[in-house]
């Protein structure tokens, strides 16, 4: 009688579980999580919103989004990888057109500047991996591919600023390595928001085994529930024109699928 009572609680709690996933399911990652880093590229002090040339717009907001990006993968006990741009204060490791001023000394991202350093809302903990570029593409003459290679990476997770220089170079010469990328749109910028636009949308038309999603998005997949998430399926998918960036670049909200 006892063993009965216990093997009918035993099945009461099974229906219990099997209800409770098919109402609540898990949802599955698009990605493997073993074999993922998170790339952030140049959230840096000296293009802070209040900063003329050097300016990115909403980049509060950025860097809010960002921050929302770390915060998950950090959860989620994914790698995270600071890219910094950082300049020699005698412009010896510049490159040769850089803007400097009358002394030689570059214009921004100067080493040992406060300025230079990366922004305090994503600043990075002391298990993360940093390391600094002197050129567009956090690839030239970095020890990235080392970097990835030794943890093993075959997935990058990429936001940053700015979106058509130093974020887009990043990710055609990772693609270019065969990684897979997630870009997160919203926690990217740069001067304009029609800048960083078209720049999503170049990345999309070729964005090969690729994915770009929100960072709200992110964070809900980390966290096993319901997300949406923009995949690639073909070149040259968005044939915009100046008229079309914007509902072209909403659309890859409106045309996102469930997983």
């Amino acid at each position: 009688m006892a063993e009965g009572r216990r093997l009918l609680r035993v099945l009461v709690k099974a229906v219990e579980i099997i209800e409770s996933n098919w109402r609540n399911p898990v949802m599955s990652l698009y990605f493997n999580k073993k074999d993922s880093a998170v790339l952030v590229i140049d959230l840096q002090k000296s293009v802070s919103s209040d900063k003329d040339s050097w300016a990115v717009e909403d980049y509060d907001t950025v860097l809010k989004n960002a921050e929302t990006c770390i915060d998950a993968c950090r959860e989620a006990d994914i790698p995270i990888i600071y890219a910094a741009y950082e300049l020699d204060p005698n412009g010896m490791d510049k490159m040769k057109y850089e803007p400097v001023d009358s002394t030689g000394r570059p214009l921004h991202s100067v080493r040992g500047d406060k300025e230079t350093e990366i922004c305090d809302e994503v600043k990075p903990e002391i298990d993360d991996v940093i390391f600094t570029k002197q050129k567009f593409s956090a690839w030239y003459g970095t020890k990235l591919d080392i970097i990835l290679s030794n943890l093993g990476i075959n997935h990058l997770i990429v936001f940053g600023i700015w979106t058509e220089a130093c974020l887009e170079t990043t990710v055609w010469d990772a693609i270019w390595r065969d990684y897979q990328i997630t870009l997160v749109k919203d926690a990217c910028g740069s001067a304009t928001n029609d800048m960083h636009k078209i720049a999503v949308l170049d990345m999309a038309n070729w964005l090969y085994g690729g994915s770009i999603i929100n960072s709200t998005e992110l964070s809900k997949a980390l966290n096993g529930q319901d997300y949406k998430v923009w995949h690639f399926e073909k070149p040259a998918q968005f044939l915009y024109t100046l008229d079309t960036v914007n509902s072209m670049y909403k659309s890859l909200d409106d045309r996102i699928s469930f997983q």
